[in-house]
This record gives structure tokens, sequence and C-alpha cells, in this order.
């Protein structure tokens, strides 16, 4: 199956692009302006296109704060099914749940996960899909969206402990320290907004878990089939703990509750083995850190890709890409031009 997304979103960012002065006629291609005009009448969009959107609109209107400009500026019940939840969760805990559970309704193009330390909750975001030009207004536009949901039950002051990016920052912050009022940080391991373990069981004094529970089994008995199948599952997996070497086939395996050889047996099924999952990932983010970073380090981007040698990493892209990471850096600032 294609991965697809609801339209609301991509509605919504219409009426903002043409509030603000981007003109989407003019700077999108001649497959994404069709998308864009047809978003109004059709059940689903493809995954991908308000994604590579995004990212043009970041790049060609020199918006690179337009992700979190968006999320501030939207209509949280002007998104699809999701959006008729998120103001009747009791607590946080039952308000990630819920997100996570029927996120696919939204969008195809997001993973998320939930990494646990002893005081705090990092709620991992990253895009599943290959894209043309990167990811990182989309994920900063859904981290965003993120923060706004947790403030319906945590209230408006609330801020996370602190918010982080897996890619550059913009030249200009002010925008991304007025909206989450907390430390950001950029370059990082991955994309996350970490809480206090502490506020999972806040509860919300507007939540009312009877009609939420009705709304659930309303949408759980009408939403279509996801994408998400075995495969992807474990993609989404590696790519949340790639950084660092710690996507490993035995932390995998035991992330699915599952022994390491069952896994590859089920990997088998559909004709892919672990290998190749890791390499798929890898290559996604390789892309788009040479896409991204204006000035590339070998060393950085061997650490994302989970190598402990900087060495490893050229290898990789030497097998994998036909590349060296100078070639590759050229390309990038090739392909940032043309934008």
């Amino acid at each position: 199956m294609t991965p697809v997304a609801h339209p609301s979103s991509m509605q919504q960012f219409v009426r903002y692009a043409r509030l603000t002065g981007i003109p989407l006629e003019d700077i999108l291609d001649r497959e994404l302006w069709s998308i864009v005009q047809s978003s109004a009448t059709r059940e689903t969009v493809p995954a991908h296109a308000m994604v590579d959107i995004m990212q043009i609109c970041a790049i060609m209107a020199n918006r690179p704060e337009i992700g979190v400009a968006f999320a501030s500026w939207c209509n949280l019940n002007g998104y699809g099914p999701l959006s008729l939840l998120w103001g009747h969760c009791p607590t946080v805990e039952e308000t990630i749940r819920v997100s996570n559970r029927f996120l696919h309704l939204e969008s195809d193009a997001l993973g998320v996960r939930s990494i646990e330390t002893e005081d705090e909750i990092a709620l991992v975001q990253f895009v599943t899909i290959p894209t043309r030009f990167g990811g990182s207004q989309f994920v900063e536009a859904t981290l965003s969206l993120q923060v706004r949901i947790l403030r319906l039950v945590l209230g408006a002051d609330w801020s996370p402990v602190r918010v982080e990016f897996d890619h550059p920052p913009p030249r200009n912050l002010n925008l991304h320290r007025t909206f989450f009022r907390c430390p950001t940080a950029f370059g990082a391991d991955r994309s996350a907004v970490v809480i206090r373990r502490e506020e999972m069981k806040r509860t919300n004094p507007n939540g009312n878990a009877h009609l939420l529970a009705y709304l659930e089994r309303q949408l759980a008995a009408t939403m279509r089939p996801s994408v998400r199948d075995f495969v992807r599952q474990v993609e989404e997996l590696v790519a949340a703990h790639l950084a660092g070497g710690q996507a490993t086939l035995e932390r995998t395996a035991a992330l699915l509750r599952l022994g390491g050889r069952s896994l590859q047996r089920r990997l088998a099924a559909h004709e892919i083995t672990f290998g190749d999952v890791l390499t798929n990932v890898r290559l996604r983010v390789a892309r788009e850190y040479f896409a991204l970073e204006a000035k590339p380090n070998l060393s950085e981007l061997a650490h994302r890709l989970g190598y402990g040698e900087a060495s490893a990493a050229s290898r990789f892209l030497r097998r994998h890409m036909d590349s060296g990471a100078r070639a590759l850096i050229l390309r990038g600032k090739a392909i940032r031009a043309q934008l």
C-alpha cells in the first residue's frame, strides 16, 4: 500500500500559505501543485506531499521556521479524526496512547516512539518515508503540534524539559524560544519532546474518559488499514535507535518481544533481512543529512549511522551510495542551490 495522509493538514497549510503570502502555485512543481488543488475533495493524499511541500516552502520562501510557525497557527480541531480525541483525554498518558494508536489516520509519514529514563520520557518522532529534500520542517511542525496537544492537559503555561532536533538550527531561533519556552537542542541524535515522568499522570480538567472511549470505538470500527506492516515496524525501531549504534538485531528483537531468530524469520517471510532494513534506514539518514547540513562532518554522520568510526561511514557511502563524502557534500550544495 502507498503511504497516505488525511488531507486536513494540507488544507490548513494552504490557508496558512495564502495568509502569509507564500505563492504555492509558483514554487511547487506540477505534481505537488496538482495534489494541493485536489486536496479539498480527496479522502487521502500521498503522505510524502506535505513533507515535501513544507521543506520546499522553507527554502523557496526563505521561511526556515515555517514548521513551528504553521503549528503555532493551525486549528487543533481542524485536523482529521484524531483531533476529535485530543481534548477529551483525561491524562497525558492517555493523550500519548491515543495519538500513537490513531496516528496513521493523520499520516503514514510519521513514526513515533517513547523512550523512558528514570525521571524523563522522550516522545521521539521521525519521518518514515523517502523524501525529496528531507523532512526537518515536517518534524518541527509535528513536534510543535505535540506540545500544543500536551498543553491542552498541562495548561497553556506548561513547557517541556527540553526539545531536541536531529537537524541543523535555523539562523534565527526567536520563534522556537518563544513557542517552546525551554532549552532547544539542534544536531541531536533524535527529534523529541522530553517531558517529566511525573507529568504522565497529570489529569485534564476538561477530560472525559467515557466520551473518549466511545469516540475510540467509533474510530476503530471505521478506520482505514495502516501500511505499518511488520517490516515498517522494524524500520521505525531501527530509525529511532540508529544513532550511537543502538539499532542492533538483538535490541530490535527485544523491543518487539521476539528472539533474534524469530525476527529474522519474520523478515525473511517478507523477502528482506535485518541487514537490508538497516541499510535502507542508513541510506535515508545519509541522504537527508547531506541535503540539510551546510557543513557536513563525517564523524558526526558516522555517529548518526550507528558507526563508531568515520572510516566505517565512508565505506558505507562508497558501497551503497556509489560516492565518497566529498562528492555527496557537493551534490547536497547543488540541490540546495537549485531550490
